[in-house]
This record gives structure tokens, sequence and C-alpha cells, in this order.
């Protein structure tokens, strides 16, 4: 076939998708012409690369964040979701490597469209998070609508859900249609609550309807818009969920020094001063999430500023009862650290819970050996 067929073809196909109104049929077509297209006729596939890498901006009809309006449900006249922007963070989560690379790497395709497209290739348009309650999945959903410098539109299907699902569905599809609209990032939290497996005996048909329905615009998504589902549990999740998401994230509880690096950052001006507490602190908070060590934290600081103690003391009251309870490893380390900050044997005692007998044998210098006579 000659470049004249090629082209002819290739725009009786364009045509038939165009007016079956599938936007991202009609890019994920180009792409393919534009492989076929790049030896042949260079400049054409160029001129179509371009066209693509300038499509999530030029063919966007609301420009003006402000100024879109959040879709309300009908009855109540509440918005169906929460819009925010500029997203201002007061830091960056605390993820581990291969996890802050990928999203970086999806921030970076979007710097890099013209290059992508080129090589018939899109930029990542959706994403699921799944891990356990507070290890940082809505942070780094926020994390990237700022990267993006673009709206973060959050959809709690949890909350969304109503005794009619009809009205349901209605409601998630408005949600939907705006945040196409929009060069947004949509985050639906508790993905879950919709998305469940479709063999559940429990589910009517309806809401197996618009689990199907909410798969396919996953599959249309465009690249105009970045969509994030994020849920506690992964494992209720339909089996075509999984492979119908550009890429997967699986977040879980930080690591020891994942977690020293979140305490020191918690502690603010005051981690310095606790820093021979610090090893103890990512012992005894061990499988804890970032959002609970945000919250102890922040409680022993408030804390300490009303009460005027100081905040070591507020610590050892708030983690006394995970000391006496914790390994003797623990509460010897905390034993010896309290020691040399001037506590008397019977606060010890009642703080980490050894006796004082034992505390004052881990005080004293071992006895020296004597050498054996030869």
């Amino acid at each position: 076939m000659d470049l004249q067929e090629r082209l002819s073809e290739n725009v009786v196909q364009l045509a038939r998708l165009g007016l079956a109104g599938r936007a991202q049929d009609v890019q994920a077509y180009l792409r393919q012409s534009i492989r076929k297209l790049r030896k042949q006729s260079p400049e054409v596939a160029d001129q179509l690369s371009e066209l693509l890498a300038l499509a999530p901006t030029a063919l966007s009809p609301l420009r003006d964040f402000g100024g879109a309006i959040v879709p309300v449900d009908v009855d109540s006249r509440l918005a169906l979701a929460k819009s925010e922007f500029p997203v201002v963070m007061s830091g960056e989560p605390i993820l581990d490597a291969d996890l802050r690379d990928r999203i970086g790497q999806v921030a970076a395709e979007q710097r890099h469209l013209t290059e992508l497209e080129r090589q018939g290739l899109g930029p990542t348009r959706s994403l699921l998070f799944v891990g356990p309650p507070g290890v940082g999945k809505t942070m780094s959903a926020r994390w990237l609508a700022s990267l993006l410098r673009r709206p973060l539109i959050t959809l709690d299907l949890a909350t969304v859900m109503s005794s009619y699902l009809g009205k349901t569905g209605a409601n998630i599809r408005s949600v939907l249609e705006y945040a196409k609209g929009v060069e947004s990032v949509l985050l639906l939290d508790e993905f879950d609550a919709i998305a469940k497996k479709r063999d559940d005996e429990g589910d009517v048909g309806e809401l197996k309807r618009l689990v199907t329905v909410l798969l396919q615009e996953v599959d249309d998504w465009p690249s105009t818009s970045l969509l994030i589902a994020a849920t506690n549990h992964g494992e209720l999740l339909d089996h075509a969920v999984w492979r119908r998401f550009d890429d997967v994230l699986e977040f879980r509880t930080p690591t020891a020094a994942e977690r020293a690096e979140a305490l020191t950052g918690l502690f603010g001006d005051d981690a310095e001063t606790l820093a021979a507490w610090m090893p103890l602190l990512v012992n005894l908070w061990d499988g804890r999430s970032f959002s609970d060590l945000t919250r102890s934290v922040q409680w022993m600081r408030r804390r300490a500023t009303i009460t005027e103690e100081p905040l070591l003391d507020v610590i050892l009251e708030r983690v006394g009862h995970e000391l006496r309870d914790g390994p003797a490893e623990d509460r010897k380390s905390a034993a010896h650290l309290l020691a040399e900050n001037g506590y008397s044997d019977r606060k010890i005692s009642e703080i980490v819970g050894i006796s004082r007998d034992t505390i004052r044998k881990t005080r004293s210098p071992a006895p020296t050996k004597r050498a054996k006579a030869n």
C-alpha cells in the first residue's frame, strides 16, 4: 500500500472514530499512525505529534480553574466533589525511592508531551493507589496536583453513595464529566465502595452496572486530566480494575528509616534535643502510619505548649505504657537515657516498669575479672 492509500485509509478511520465521539480512540489511532508514518512521511508524523502534544491545552474547554463550577446534587444542592486550587503543600510526602520516582515520572511526562507523542506514546492518564490508611495516598495525590499546577478534585465514593442507586450513578457521572473538561487531578477516594468485585451476591444489578461504567471511564480517560483512584482494601476490588489503570502504586507502612525522617520533621526545632531518644521512639512506633505519627507528635507538642511542661516529660507520659509493655532492651535503653537526663531511680522505675534494684545494677560498672594465675 502506497503513502496516498495509507493516508486515505487513515482519514476514513479517523472520521469514523470522530463521529462516534470517542476522543480517546482518535488519539490512540493517531499514535498508531504516527509510528507507521515516521519513515515514509516524517513531516506529517511531526505535525500530528505536535497536535497531540497540544491537545491537553488547546482542546480543554475550561482553562480558568477558578471559574469552573463543581457539579451539585440536584436535591440537596450540595457540591458533589471538593475542588482545591492552588494546592499548597506544607512539605512533600515521605515515600520510598520507587514510589517517589514513579510519581515524579507522571509529572515529568506532562512536561514532555511532544517527545512522547513523537514516539507514538501518550502520558499516564490513570493511577491506582493501594495501601492501608495513613500511608500517604491522599498526600501523594495532592503532591501530584501541586507539581502539575492543577486543581485537585476529590470525590469520596463512600459518601456519595445513595439509597437511590440511579441517583448515585448520575452524580458520579456528573463529576467525571466535569473532571474531563478541566485540566485537573481527579481523586476517587474509597474506590472500593463502588469498584467491588462484581460477583458479590450482596450487590444489586444497578451497582454492578455502575462498576462497568466506571471501568469504561478509566479506559476512555483523556490525557487532559489525571485520574487517581485510592483504596485501603485492594482485595475487595474487581479483578478487572487492576489492569485498567496505566499504573498501580502500592503504599505500605513506613520503614524505620522513614519513621526517623518523619519524626525529625514533625518535632521540628526540638528534634535536635531529642536526638538521643529518636531510635527508641522509632522502635516503639514500629507499624505506625505517617498519619499516626503526625497525630501523636502534634498532640504531644500541643500538650507541652499549653501545660508548659518539658516536651520530654510529655513524651514519656504518653509512651510510658508502651515502654512498660515493650521489649526489655527498649526499657533498658530508656532507663539509661533517663538516668543521663537526671531522673531519679524511683521516677525511672515508674516510667519504664523496671525495679530500682535492676536500675542500680545496670548503672553500676561491671566488676573486672582477675587474670588467672599461671
